[in-house]
């Protein structure tokens, strides 16, 4: 009964290992080893190099010596890795180098697999210490799964040996010992389910975090120990007879068996496990590693024994193949949905294909996971404020704030360029309210529309040769002087004219910068310093230096009275030298006023008795200060005044001495007089004021003495500079008698020298001959300079030129002609320029209205092609509709009901025009298309007339350079005077004559006739627009049918089959009436009663065949009825398909033009 129940288990374990729908399944358990040899590799193989000679125990006490030859790995002296392979036969096993540590035997698997169990068979001596190690990236790193060695704690130490707790804590397991044989056969195993099996893990945890590998690897590390007989030794060395590496493909639990990779060309018989999983779960991938292409609204996640965790459909409505996971999705929707749709057809978008695309608008007849889902919206993309789409319920279009239209494809008036990335749609026309007519700009261009002698986009700049004023809101000429300017443009802002060399002046008619004077005599170099100057330099006219404020001086080289700092700086001083030198103009005004009271100084140098008085009034100023008690402050400033009046009367004492006795002046005992009178009054007024402040000293007195101060010091200073005088005026004295000295002794020689030149000019030179080349006289007389008597030797001012056709004489003359002459072709040479810029503004005006004809016919090249694509949409839906129309109507099976319910909606249908209405439109349209205008034939034509402007406009300006150029040669320029004014004559006829030919280019005829072709697209479009509901209510009705009829087509078959039953069992009954009447008896109750249900039987049969009569007569009459009207339909389907055939050669005809229009060249 335990073994029962113990199968029973192990067969219910299988199942649900095998089973994927409740949870994890796992593939079966096979050798990773078969069909991969040449993948298995050892670090050390004995006889590789030649024979090797390997002693082991024999029997007891005896020893055996075997050869190792594995040159020729078929031999039976061999020992190669291959040997260990169960498939390798008996007697075989791998042997390594003798005395050879440490030694690894490494398999490299190309795929992720699934390691159950690792079993090795060891021949001769175990070893006493290995790793078995794995990896999971091809060998870039290994990692060790178990440490086995017969003394752990020696060998690896720091790893523990107690049964590992967690699926990452490492393991030394120790071997058992080997007996008293070593050399006998050892097994070892090793499986990682075994090993965690005390770990707190599912199975499943376990495989993925244990159980994966990419390379499986065996390192030996230390030999086993062996007998030590006396004499020759045991030989040491690895060897395993057999090794199985027990695994399957890794499935992470979603796939229950493996499956042959395609790619790797292997034999039909090759016997190998293989490394793609047959997924489960709804799992891809190699290895089941991730969710299927459609599958991707949870995370991928392994199996576990009670969830499969089975990868979960995106929600793509059927519009979409794949989709992808999006984490942060997932989070958002509480971890219930994480799937994004790629690809969404059918005319859908959004996340999960629930949203109509751009451009399309829900189907109100149809759900959102049908393939009609989403219907064509006639809302423009770049206008609507959703990228397209239509109101769901209205199906008209939301326009962006600056579009306007139906379908919001136009911007409204005073905005232009619509475009998808602006949120308004449009941007607003910006014309400049003084160039341009009105607000309102081409909605296209953005052109606005200028006044005279403005130009741009916006009319914000003036036209060539105007120039605009700051604050004057309109263009006003450039006004540049034809001479002295390379031409008539100038700087729109400043007006400047581009000057020739040598000319300067907003219009050309002044001396270049740092020049002054008259241009047309000579102009002169200013003389100043260009650091101090303003950015005129110096006056146009005088040649006056400019200074800039804080210089000042002739050539504005020096600094001006308030700048303390050096020449070019010339910094303002601070503060406090203005206060000072405020107070000091005061006390000069003051001396000066003093001076004026005192008299000169007498030419004897006496300067009178003044030492007395003197000596008075520095008494008296003792005694004021005995009198008072001043502040300590005040003290020290009377002190320091006294002391310093101390040093004045000694030196006046000293300059008393050193003078020479001076005569008293008269008016001077009156003077002293006069200031002794005022120290007195002084005084008293300061007793006065002394007696009313309590001996107190205010801050005025103390002012007071400091003024007295700065006085005494710039008197001082006017003394000094009065006395080092006296050096200079003696040394002017010495000059000026030198220089009279000088006078005597050379004018005598040069007195008699200009005697003699008087006599000589009074014989020679004579004037006469030269002054009749210089001024044309007509004296004949001699004239020398000092007698010319008989009349003027030129003649007097006023007297008239000689006058075009006589002999002029003199240079003079000549130039007042040539001169005239001059001025006469500059005002020519004007007038011409006048009509050249005129010419040239026309011509501007020309190009521009060419480029506005070209943009408009780009703008209905583009409507055109926008309206034949909706056009060729239409038409193509409509063909589908006919075919299906055509379809539902041939078949058979159709329900005649629904056949009559799509043909009296036919019949009942009114389309928006008659079929001669239509043809009328479409002829319209093909007359509209033919007299089009071509546009490039009207460009062409112009094109020979610009050309002809232009080479004019060059010949003038090479007329007027040629009149420039003329100037420096007057003889020269006096013969071509005739020429140039024919040339002139000549080229203001052509010149006019080309401006009336532009002003007869009509340019404008283009857009005139563009705009009925607009007219015509948009008719064809309210033409077509009505048809489509139509056209879509047909298709519902039609999809609508179409299962009616397949339903239908089932009942008939049905119907057909239970007929054909019944007429078998009607001709069962016939038999048995046949029989039952043979067997009736003529007469007998019996007989009457059967003959009787007989009769009954007879007449029901004949009143169903009658019903079943009535029914397929009155079926006929409805199908003759229903064929008569599918041959209405296809007549009028046939009549649709000529109307379509029209239209497309209609709509290449348009296309034609608007390619014609696109491609003109202006």
């Amino acid at each position: 009964m335990r073994i029962l129940l113990l199968l029973t288990a192990i067969a219910a374990a299988s199942q649900a290992q095998t089973d994927c729908s409740q949870g994890a399944c796992y593939p079966s358990s096979n050798d990773l080893l078969l069909g991969r040899s040449q993948l298995l590799h050892a670090s050390s193989t004995c006889g590789l190099m030649g024979a090797e000679i390997y002693c082991t125990p024999y029997q007891q006490r005896k020893m055996e010596c075997c050869p190792c030859d594995s040159r020729n790995s078929n031999s039976k002296q061999a020992h190669t890795v291959r040997d260990a392979l169960p498939t390798s036969g008996p007697n075989r096993w791998w042997q390594s180098v003798k005395e050879v540590s440490p030694v690894t035997l490494q398999l490299n698997l190309d795929n992720l697999f699934q390691l159950d169990n690792l079993v090795l068979n060891f021949k001769g001596p175990r070893p006493s210490a290995f790793v078995i190690e794995r990896t999971l990236d091809n060998g870039r790193s290994w990692q060790p799964d178990l440490y086995l060695a017969t003394d752990c704690e020696g060998t690896f130490p720091g790893i523990p040996t107690t049964a590992p707790q967690r699926l990452d804590d490492p393991y030394c397991s120790t071997l058992p010992p080997t007996g008293a044989n070593p050399y006998q056969d050892h097994q070892i195993q090793f499986s990682p389910l075994r090993q965690y099996a005390n770990v707190p893990a599912t199975k499943s945890q376990i495989i993925e975090d244990a159980s994966a590998l990419t390379g499986l690897r065996v390192r030996f590390t230390k030999l086993g120990d062996v007998p030590r007989p006396p004499g020759r030794a045991f030989s040491r060395f690895y060897a395993v007879r057999e090794m199985r590496v027990m695994g399957s493909c890794m499935c992470h639990g979603h796939a229950n068996q493996c499956l042959p990779d395609t790619s790797n060309n292997l034999p039909a018989d090759t016997v190998q496990v293989h490394p793609r999983c047959d997924c489960q779960h709804n799992t891809a991938g190699v290895n089941c590693e991730r969710c299927a292409d459609l599958f991707q609204d949870l995370p991928w996640r392994p199996a576990e024994e009670s969830n499969p965790h089975t990868c979960k459909r995106c929600e793509c409505n059927n519009h979409a193949k794949r989709c992808h996971f999006d984490p942060a999705r997932y989070e958002a929707s509480g971890r219930r949905s994480g799937g994004v749709c790629e690809g969404c057809m059918h005319n859908t978008t959004g996340p999960k294909c629930d949203q109509c695309a751009q451009g399309f608008q829900p189907n109100p007849r149809s759900q959102i996971n049908r393939s009609n889902a989403c219907i064509r919206c006639m809302c423009n993309v770049e206008g609507t404020v959703n990228g397209g789409r239509c109101d769901e319920s209205t199906g008209s279009c939301q326009c962006k704030e600056n579009v306007e239209g139906p379908h919001c494809y136009r911007c409204k008036r005073g905005f232009y360029d619509l475009s998808p990335s602006n949120p308004v749609g449009c941007s607003k026309c910006s014309c400049s309210p003084d160039g341009s007519m009105s607000d309102a700009c081409d909605p296209i261009s953005g052109q606005c529309s200028c006044r005279s002698y403005f130009q741009g986009l916006k009319c914000e700049v003036c036209s060539q040769g105007y120039w605009k004023p700051p604050f004057t809101g309109c263009c006003q000429t450039c006004g540049c002087d034809s001479t002295r300017s390379y031409g008539d443009t100038c700087d729109q802002v400043t007006g400047q004219c581009q000057c020739r060399p040598g000319f300067g002046g907003q219009k050309c008619t002044e001396c270049a910068e740092n020049t002054y004077g008259d241009p047309l005599i000579g102009c002169k170099l200013c003389r100043c310093d260009a650091e101090g100057t303003l950015s005129e330099i110096c006056d146009k006219r005088t040649g006056a230096c400019l200074c800039r404020p804080g210089v000042n001086g002739t050539r504005c080289d020096l600094c001006s009275r308030g700048r303390c700092d050096s020449f070019p700086g010339c910094e303002t001083c601070p503060s406090c030298f203005f206060t000072l030198d405020a107070q000091r103009e005061k006390l000069s005004s003051a001396l000066e006023k003093l001076s004026l009271r005192l008299p000169s100084r007498p030419i004897d140098g006496d300067l009178g008795n003044f030492t007395p008085r003197i000596r008075a009034l520095e008494v008296s100023l003792t005694l004021i200060q005995n009198s008072i008690s001043l502040p300590p402050s005040a003290a020290v400033q009377i002190d320091d005044a006294l002391s310093k009046l101390n040093m004045l009367r000694d030196q006046v004492d000293k300059i008393n001495n050193d003078l020479s006795p001076l005569e008293r002046a008269p008016g001077l005992d009156s003077e002293l007089e006069r200031l002794q009178a005022l120290l007195y009054s002084l005084t008293l007024e300061y007793k006065a004021k002394m007696d009313g402040k309590d001996n107190s000293v205010g801050k005025n007195d103390t002012g007071a003495l400091s003024a007295i101060r700065n006085a005494y010091n710039e008197s001082t200073d006017a003394a000094k500079r009065v006395n080092s005088t006296k050096k200079l005026l003696k040394e002017s004295a010495d000059i000026r008698e030198a220089t009279m000295d000088l006078q005597n002794k050379v004018q005598p020689s040069n007195t008699g020298d200009l005697q003699k030149l008087n006599q000589n000019m009074a014989s020679q030179p004579n004037l006469t001959p030269v002054a009749k080349q210089v001024c044309g006289s007509v004296r004949s007389e001699p004239c020398t300079p000092l007698q010319c008597a008989g009349g003027d030797l030129c003649p007097p001012d006023g007297t008239p030129p000689c006058k075009k056709g006589q002999v002029c004489v003199g240079a003079l003359p000549l130039s007042k002609r040539a001169d005239a002459d001059a001025k006469n072709v500059k005002d020519r040479v004007d007038k011409l320029t006048g009509k050249i810029t005129d010419a040239v503004q026309k011509l501007q005006q020309t190009q521009e209205t060419t480029n506005l004809v070209r943009k408009s016919a780009e703008k209905l090249s583009n409507k055109m092609k926008q309206a034949r694509d909706e056009l060729e949409d239409d038409l193509k839906e409509t063909r589908d509709v006919v075919n299906n129309l055509k379809d539902f109507l041939s078949d058979p099976f159709s329900n005649l009901t629904s056949i009559q319910e799509v043909s009296d909606w036919i019949l009942n249908t009114k389309l928006p025009l008659n079929l001669a209405e239509l043809m009328r439109k479409l002829k319209q349209l093909q007359d509209l298309a033919a007299s089009l205008p071509d546009s490039s034939s009207v460009l062409k034509e112009a094109e020979p007339q610009l050309e002809a402007a232009q080479k004019l406009l060059q010949e003038a300006q090479d007329a007027r350079d040629m009149v420039l150029g003329g100037k420096a040669d007057v003889d020269g320029l006096l013969d071509g005077f005739a020429s140039v004014e024919g040339s002139l004559s000549d080229l203001e006829d052509r010149l006019q004559n080309t401006m009336d030919d532009i002003n007869n280019l009509n340019l404008t005829k283009v857009n005139d006739q563009l705009s009925p072709a607009e007219m015509a697209v948009d008719n064809a479009e309210k033409l077509i627009k009505p048809l489509k509901p139509q056209l879509d209510e047909l298709k519902d009705l039609l999809q609508t049918a179409a299962p009616l009829a397949q339903n239908l087509e089932e009942n008939a078959e049905s119907a057909e089959d239970k007929a054909a039953a019944a007429n078998k069992d009607l001709l069962t009954l016939e038999e048995q009436l046949g029989r039952l009447k043979d067997q009736v008896p003529a007469t007998g109750s019996g007989g009457s009663e059967l003959g009787d249900r007989v009769t009954k039987l007879r007449e029901e049969a004949g009143a169903l065949a009658n019903s079943t009569n009535n029914m397929m007569t009155a079926l006929q009459g409805k199908a003759d009825s229903l064929r008569g009207l599918q041959d209405e339909i296809r007549q009028k389907s046939t009549t649709l398909e000529g109307l379509d055939v029209k239209l497309k050669e209609l709509l290449d005809q348009l296309r034609q033009k608007a390619k014609d229009f696109s491609t003109c060249q202006g």
